[in-house]
């Protein structure tokens, strides 16, 4: 009994340990692509793209127009947004096949990779960079969200904790930035540094995380009450039986039968405007951000990059912001008004 008591304590703690070197995890390793206009100020540096500047017309001009070098960059980081937000269905397949823990590791290693040896004639290797990182941060994130499924009273605010420190994440191309501009290290020692993280995360994958293969499997598993049907759920599928096959969709919707319960709950709204209002700002300012305050800034270069980290460091913030509104979550559900 004493043995059980004592394995039991150890799995808690293992529990609580994962899900507290995920949420570092996330910080690290998740949506560092929504920060990276803060090399824009780094790149030009190396050389990478300067044969898209050319210097102005007139006699004796020294000053370079360079803004289709800055476009390349742009672009850069559009590509790595997009596969951040809708991977495709070839790479969805692969990582069906071969299991998120693995592909992450793998699209980690060759993003950074891909910016440690990024060089003036290899400059395509920034598009490799963005696209792997992309792919690597949203498997982190897909598969730290699952581990929220281990708590059962503490979900909602690990979760929103793991949606802060993800979203947080983006800081990291700015810290880059400054590390650069004081000597410190170079963008490739930088690159290899975040690339040999890569053996923490595959050690969290099996410390932390289910496999396919039982050997593999964690101590402890899902908190999700499937042996029990709640007994809302069981009033929505009574009503959804009880409810005439020729009823109007605009009925369905008022009287909140079958899909429409779900799709007006109070929970489920506040939920999506939540991840609204918290994604959207970030994706959208990521991709204009920099063009927006250089073009108010009449192409003050200088001014753009100071402005771009700013907006970067300010999302150190969402790590407080994010576990409030699952404060909010919680005691809402624990109350039961939702």
């Amino acid at each position: 009994m004493k043995s059980n008591t004592v394995l039991t304590r150890m799995n808690m703690c293992r529990k609580w340990f994962g899900a507290l070197w995920l949420l570092i995890e996330m910080n690290i390793a998740s949506a560092n692509i929504f920060g990276f206009a803060a090399l824009f100020k780094v790149l030009p540096q190396y050389g990478i793209f300067d044969e898209y500047c050319h210097y102005f017309d007139g006699m004796n001009s020294t000053e370079r127009d360079c803004s289709r070098q800055t476009h390349q960059y742009e672009n850069a980081m559009t590509l790595g947004i997009i596969f951040f937000n809708v991977p495709s269905m070839f790479f969805g397949m692969i990582i069906d096949r071969f299991g998120c823990r693995f592909m992450k590791l793998v699209f980690h290693i060759v993003g950074w990779l891909s910016l440690a040896l990024l060089k003036p004639g290899h400059d395509l290797l920034l598009f490799a960079h963005t696209f792997f990182t992309a792919l690597s941060g949203i498997i982190v994130l897909i598969t730290s969200y699952a581990s929220s499924n281990y708590f059962s009273k503490s979900s909602p605010i690990l979760l929103t904790l793991l949606i802060g420190s993800g979203s947080s994440s983006s800081i990291w191309y700015s810290i880059f930035q400054v590390i650069v501009d004081h000597n410190l290290l170079t963008l490739s020692q930088l690159s290899y540094i975040w690339m040999s993280l890569g053996a923490l995360l595959f050690l969290s994958s099996f410390l932390f995380l289910d496999w396919k293969i039982s050997i593999l499997n964690l101590p402890y598993k899902f908190n999700d009450g499937s042996n029990q049907i709640p007994s809302t759920s069981k009033n929505i599928i009574s009503k959804v039986i009880d409810t005439p096959c020729d009823t109007k969709w605009y009925t369905k919707i008022y009287q909140r039968i079958g899909l429409w319960q779900h799709l007006t709950n109070p929970l489920y709204v506040l939920n999506v405007l939540y991840l609204g209002f918290l994604m959207m700002p970030t994706i959208l300012l990521s991709i204009i951000w920099y063009p927006w305050v250089y073009f108010l800034n009449g192409n003050d270069k200088a001014q753009a990059d100071k402005y771009t980290f700013a907006l970067n460091m300010s999302a150190v913030s969402q790590i407080v912001l994010c576990p409030i509104i699952g404060l909010l979550l919680a005691f809402g559900t624990h109350r039961g008004m939702y």
